[in-house]
């Protein structure tokens, strides 16, 4: 099949902590009211597989058949890539490190990135623990001492911050974030803050034990980051992140033209602005799959728009 820039169709998700921003800002169509995730990239079959509108494919359907257009050396197709709306604080919560998923679930580990879009008045995310020893840590949780054991960072609209594998986490209440990992979803919840599931009536699951066996002590990870930009034919581009087997992060602007070229597969997802991508039509919450060495790609409009990748 001759390749082709393809729109990735969202997969909307409903969280306890949800709001309406993807649909008012992203132009999400659901039913869903409380929509805490859009997988603008996923492919986890059986959870979330995007839809590539135009070859009628899921992502993991054309990893599979169109090796040519991802030239990747991974099983499994590597990337995940959510935009979060959150009226509510998410879970504090730790992700299993390669090696871990591997030998329990067979999966791979979810090291993740963030780029903060806008804050609404809350400007904190929970990131690191101040406990020295896994004892410390364990005593402080079951006490209840969530005070003197979360550490907090100051977050703001243009922010980047990398989260490991291992790193203990939890965006905040209205920081609307553009989230890139590895494509996976195992997630061990540590504090919830006691809600009660309104659907269930219950308090969801904590999985504290699991949690210790991968969690980082003492927490290591600085706080956000802000990368010079520089300018090249016409984009402003910021580059938040570039690591091979884990995932590459940047920013295009532009303020009325301009050609971007990736020689590695990578996805496009407008944040900002309305345009046209190659004589595409886009708008805030469109995402494009460009498949691998397809060459430049011309950019007419005044965009902002995060460009995600990987590469072996």
């Amino acid at each position: 099949m001759k390749k082709q820039i393809v729109h990735v169709e969202p997969i909307f998700k409903e969280r306890i902590w949800g709001g309406t921003m993807m649909k008012t800002r992203f132009h999400g169509e659901t039913d869903i009211d409380r929509i805490g995730e859009m997988w603008c990239v996923a492919a986890l079959k059986g959870n979330g597989d995007n839809r590539l509108t135009e070859i009628g494919m899921s992502l993991s359907e054309a990893y599979e058949k169109l090796p040519e257009w991802f030239n990747c050396a991974s099983e499994q197709f590597p990337l995940r890539c959510t935009l979060m709306d959150p009226i509510d604080n998410l879970s504090v919560q730790v992700h299993p490190t390669e090696g871990y998923a591997t030998e329990h679930y067979g999966s791979y580990g979810k090291p993740e990135a963030w780029y903060v879009l806008e804050t609404n008045g809350n400007h904190k995310i929970q990131f690191g623990h101040t406990a020295k020893t896994k004892e410390e840590f364990l005593t402080k949780a079951n006490d209840g001492k969530w005070d003197e054991l979360l550490s907090y960072v100051d977050a703001n609209a243009g922010d980047f911050l990398n989260v490991p594998a291992g790193t203990i986490h939890a965006i905040g209440k209205n920081v609307v974030t553009f989230e890139i990992s590895r494509n996976a979803d195992i997630t061990y919840r540590i504090f919830d803050y006691n809600r009660v599931d309104a659907k269930t009536g219950q308090h969801r699951d904590l999985h504290l034990d699991r949690a210790m066996d991968v969690l980082t002590i003492p927490h290591q990870e600085k706080g956000p980051i802000h990368p010079e930009p520089f300018l090249f034919k016409g984009c402003l581009i910021s580059e938040f992140i570039d690591e091979p087997k884990k995932f590459t992060l940047r920013k295009i602007e532009t303020e009325t033209q301009g050609i971007f070229d990736e020689p590695h597969f990578y996805f496009i997802t407008v944040i900002e602005g309305e345009g046209k991508v190659n004589d595409i039509d886009v708008r805030p919450g469109t995402t494009l799959l460009v498949p691998d060495s397809f060459g430049e790609v011309e950019i007419d409009g005044k965009i902002t728009a995060l460009v995600s990748s990987y590469r072996d």
